[in-house]
C-alpha cells in the first residue's frame, strides 16, 4: 500500500535544531506522497499522529539510556 511507504519514509523528513527533532515537514512528506501517486485524506489526516511517534521515538534514541 503506498500510503503506508508514505509512513514509512516520513521518518526521514523532520525538522531539527542542534536540541533534536521537534516536527516533522508536512511539504516534504506531502510531496513525497505526491510524487508517489499517494496523495489522499488517509495520508493527510493521520500526520499529525504520527509526527507525535516519530517525534518521540528520535527523543528517545537521542537520552542516554
Amino acid at each position: 500500500m503506498l500510503a503506508w511507504e508514505v509512513i514509512r519514509r516520513s521518518a526521514g523528513q523532520v525538522r531539527a535544531v542542534m536540541g533534536g527533532v521537534y516536527a516533522l515537514d508536512f511539504g516534504a512528506i506531502l510531496m513525497l506522497a505526491h510524487a508517489m501517486g499517494a496523495l489522499n485524506p488517509l495520508v493527510v489526516d493521520v500526520l499529525p499522529e504520527i509526527e507525535t511517534v516519530v517525534v518521540n521515538a528520535y527523543r528517545r534514541n537521542a537520552d542516554p539510556p
